[in-house]
């Protein structure tokens, strides 16, 4: 199984929500395209970091887009304040 489905199954189970929010703070991150603090992955469980890195890895050579997005369509459904960063950063490109 991928990172990313792992990180989904994760996101469902409500798994440990401290160590998985900087998993799903990564994904949002990288999906986005603007800088992760890597330091954040260094404090989380041996288990989180390796999923974190298995998702860098992931993300870093293209696989798994469909799973990528997946988690990233239902990270957003759940976090209104990645929503409105969204929002913030479409702005711009209405003018």
């Amino acid at each position: 199984m991928n990172a990313a489905k792992k990180i989904r199954l994760l996101l469902e189970q409500s798994v440990d929500r401290q160590q998985t929010e900087v998993l799903l703070q990564l994904v949002a991150n990288l999906q986005l395209g603007v800088p992760f603090d890597l330091r954040r992955l260094f404090q989380i469980e041996p288990q989180y970091f390796e999923l974190g890195m298995a998702l860098l890895r992931d993300w870093r050579f293209d696989h798994h887009i469909a799973a990528r997005s997946k988690l990233f369509e239902e990270i957003l459904a759940r976090d209104a304040q990645l929503q409105r960063q969204l929002c913030h950063l479409e702005l711009p490109a209405l003018h």
